[in-house]
């Protein structure tokens, strides 16, 4: 479940109720094997922001993990109730499908149906310039399942705990040939020699929806942008790094500490990436900004 205010209202197998009151049996699938798919996005005035971008990328998830989809007549009209049941306009918003109870068994064939799940809570204030840590662990660039946001969290989860642990925001992941991939919780880029870089899918980022708006934007500003492979040391010698998310949108990175320290000044790249995003963001979901709400 995602965590809420007492007195939250969620959206649970077609009907709203209170948070504490949602409940999903000891026997699903999610539960026990993380046979689920999520998607988190951001709402601006009641509105989620790039909604069919990201129910087609939670589409194809759920087909990979052999689980139907649900009409996404059915999902939208979820997260307009849990929205307005929440009187929420900026908000973070989480829909989860789980392949739905079995019989214990790790059988994606025993699901008798998909369980889906809905929350909404207030949008966080937004953050400052992260610190990064660069993660022990490694991950695998052909890994199965690398294009779905899963349930099975744990490598993102552990390098978050080990950054956490270093005084840190976020971990960045390396694959085992050394490439820059992601950040535990978000896409990277890097500002370097005049260009925005990212890098390129093969190399096992999370297709974001937000790193896909991202791109755009700096195309229309008229930055040079490519999509290749990163090196530790292309990253310390950037002049700008930044992060990008649905709930978090543009977030300016500060250090990266690990085995060598590169300290970065947020500058005016990411500054102009982070402005138009709010912008497209506003625009898209009709929202004028805070003196409209």
């Amino acid at each position: 479940m995602t965590a809420g205010a007492a007195g939250a209202m969620v959206w649970l197998d077609g009907a709203l109720m209170p948070l504490e009151q949602a409940r999903v049996s000891v026997d699903d699938l999610g539960f026990l094997y993380g046979a689920a798919c999520f998607e988190t996005m951001r709402a601006a005035g009641g509105v989620a922001f790039r909604l069919e971008r990201h129910l087609e990328r939670f589409e194809r998830g759920l087909r990979m993990l052999r689980v139907p989809p649900p009409p996404r007549a059915r999902l939208r009209a979820a997260i307009d109730a849990t929205l307005a049941a929440n009187g929420l306009r900026d908000a973070r918003v989480r829909l989860t499908v789980s392949a739905g109870r079995g019989d214990g068994r790790p059988d994606l064939t025993a699901a008798l149906a998909p369980v889906v799940l809905v929350s909404a809570v207030p949008l966080p204030p937004a953050p400052g310039p992260a610190r990064l840590a660069v993660a022990s662990l490694r991950i695998d660039a052909r890994r199965p399942l690398r294009e779905a946001k899963t349930a099975n969290y744990l490598p993102s989860l552990l390098a978050l705990a080990e950054a956490r642990e270093a005084g840190c925001d976020d971990a960045l992941l390396l694959t085992h040939e050394g490439h820059v991939a992601e950040a535990a919780t978000a896409n990277l880029f890097a500002v370097i020699g005049g260009a925005l870089v990212t890098p390129p899918l093969d190399d096992g980022p999370l297709p974001g929806v937000t790193r896909e708006v991202v791109l755009a934007c700096a195309r229309s500003l008229g930055l040079a942008v490519e999509e290749r492979s990163l090196t530790l040391e292309a990253i310390g010698a950037a002049h700008e790094l930044l992060l990008t998310s649905s709930v978090s949108g543009v977030r300016a990175v500060r250090a990266v500490v690990g085995r060598w320290q590169a300290a970065v000044t947020p500058g005016p790249v990411t500054a102009a990436l982070a402005a138009a995003y709010e912008a497209l963001v506003r625009a898209e979901c009709g929202e004028r900004g805070p003196a409209a709400r």
